[in-house]
């Protein structure tokens, strides 16, 4: 009878290709990322059949963590600058809490070994989000433009304003609010 998987080893493993995709991108090694949990390189394959599987595992993994916090609350019933600061401000508490992780996520995002169903599956908590920025475009409140580019375009002010609060963080909320008058001013009508 097999040994039944143990959770924390996968956690371990999904923690350090964290880290290693975080440092490396796709070309970190199953090697280092066994080495980095702990675990013999053989253990990784008991939980993941290949590297390829880990990938895509990590990706839905990053994307459901970032989901707990930026979903929670999500105010339905605001109107469309409130729902967009709340998408903002969580995806840059997410980001500042997880460092490696939002990194590697970018990583794995650019890259073309996540597949076309993983990025779906990862995108399904933010469907109301999504939806909302379709009625944004459609009501003339957001400009006209592929929702993909604009998420892209709050996905780089955010980045800058987690940079910057990590540099700064006496300044924090000044500049966490500043950060989402940018994003606001560039993506609206």
């Amino acid at each position: 009878m097999a040994r039944p998987l143990s959770p924390e080893k996968r956690s371990a493993l999904l923690l350090s290709a964290t880290q290693a995709v975080a440092e490396q991108g796709v070309q970190a090694t199953t090697a280092s990322i066994a080495r980095g949990a702990g675990v013999a390189e053989g253990t990784l394959f008991t939980y993941f059949e290949n590297k390829d599987v880990l990938f895509q595992e990590l990706y839905l993994h990053l994307k459901r963590s970032l989901a707990e916090t930026v979903m929670p609350d999500y105010p339905h019933e605001a109107d469309y600058r409130q729902r967009m600061e709340h998408v903002f401000q969580r995806y840059v508490s997410w980001g500042l809490a997880n460092e490696a992780g939002r990194f590697a996520i970018a990583r794995l995002s650019a890259s073309v070994q996540i597949l076309d169903d993983t990025r779906a599956q990862g995108m399904e908590p933010f469907l109301a989000v999504s939806r909302m920025m379709e009625d944004a475009v459609r009501d003339g409140v957001l400009v006209d433009a592929p929702i993909a580019f604009l998420s892209s375009l709050i996905e780089h002010v955010a980045a800058t304003t987690i940079e910057y609060v990590g540099k700064h963080p006496e300044d924090a909320e000044h500049h966490r609010q500043l950060g989402f008058r940018v994003v606001w001013r560039a993506i609206t009508a």
